[in-house]
């Protein structure tokens, strides 16, 4: 995929390819690249000892240093002789943009515009990438820990065992929701996203929903205001889905000891759930990439940037929608409308 998106830009051309440290150094010398892009996590060998022997063989190669979203090495890595960084959290459709920027000394590229504009980032080759790309993390912590617990359990120590056999829980339960919502995407592109509508009980189900995360928001407070009970034919794991997401998101762009409001209501037609945080809000201009694969508006933190995206469709293959008000320092509030009558049988 980063070959692909690199080489969409005439102005480059992929020299080589190395799939480990010791790779990288023997390939250096014969490739004589003016730039390495340069994965700090790599096997074999630490990112860190590798650029100053890229250094040593290539003086002239500049080089960007893929990193971890909460990388505490940045500083490091740039004294260690990288050009620039860029996180791997950031979305690879910043890597030109950082390429252009590290040779300034090269003419603009023609027709720059249109040329972001056609770089295919969402095919099903790019979906299956991003995907392998993104389960190495909640794979590493699951092979880690499977060692961890077998070393407990030859111990025999009961507290170890059960932390780290959570721990695995957990990471698999990650990973098991970053390959559904890979999935989806494409199930939602082609119209084969299936809702299992039933009667619920919509403040209810946002009450047990809020709940549940309330455990997780840290220093957050979660208000819930559903003073109207009704029900509507809704797929209440679909909607918990969506809800769970803009909670999240939420805390996430949320000062800490901020307040959270969830609110139900109801017209004569639809069912309302919004999601009001403090937040820094979302300037006018970059509300329309919200809910765009794999836009994250700059986010620093894990994710793959589908929330979002999921929950829109999710909403409109409920004949619903997922809306956005917000402004520069003002909070953002998102509401999912619900119709309340739907047909009490699988919907696509």
């Amino acid at each position: 995929m980063l070959r692909r998106i690199i080489e969409s830009d005439r102005r480059f051309v992929v020299v080589a390819e190395a799939a480990s440290g010791p790779e990288t150094i023997e390939l250096i010398e014969t490739a004589r690249p003016d730039a390495v892009i340069l994965d700090m996590a790599m096997p074999d060998m630490d990112g860190l000892n590798t650029i100053p022997m890229i250094a040593q063989r290539a003086p002239s190669a500049r080089i960007l240093a893929l990193t971890g979203p909460d990388s505490d090495e940045n500083e490091a890595i740039i004294q260690g002789g990288a050009y620039d960084l860029l996180a791997k959290g950031a979305g690879v459709a910043e890597l030109l943009t950082k390429l252009e920027a590290m040779f300034p000394e090269l003419p603009p590229s023609p027709g720059e515009s249109e040329r972001h504009q056609e770089v295919p980032r969402t095919s099903i080759d790019e979906i299956l990438s991003l995907l392998v790309h993104e389960v190495q993390a909640p794979l590493s912590v699951i092979e880690g820990f499977s060692l961890a617990l077998r070393g407990a359990v030859e111990r025999g120590d009961d507290k170890a065992i059960l932390e780290t056999s959570q721990a695995i829980r957990r990471a698999s339960a990650s990973m098991r929701a970053l390959v559904r919502s890979f999935a989806e995407v494409g199930a939602m592109e082609s119209g084969r996203l299936t809702l299992n509508v039933r009667e619920t009980q919509v403040d209810q189900l946002v009450r047990l929903t809020i709940d549940d995360l309330s455990t997780g928001v840290g220093s957050h407070t979660l208000v819930v205001d559903a003073t109207d009970n009704f029900a509507a034919n809704i797929d209440s794991v679909r909607v918990r889905q969506v809800l769970t997401n803009l909670v999240t998101n939420a805390v996430k762009f949320s000062p800490r000891r901020s307040k959270i409001t969830i609110e139900v209501h109801r017209d004569d037609e639809f069912a309302h759930i919004s999601v009001r945080d403090q937040g820094r809000g979302i300037p006018a201009h970059r509300q329309s990439e919200l809910f765009q694969k794999f836009s994250r508006l700059g986010a620093t933190g894990s994710g793959t940037g589908l929330g979002l995206f999921l929950s829109r469709g999710i909403a409109r293959a409920h004949r619903g929608d997922l809306t956005c008000e917000s402004a520069a320092g003002r909070g953002a509030t998102f509401t999912l409308s619900l119709p309340l009558k739907q047909d009490l049988e699988k919907d696509g």
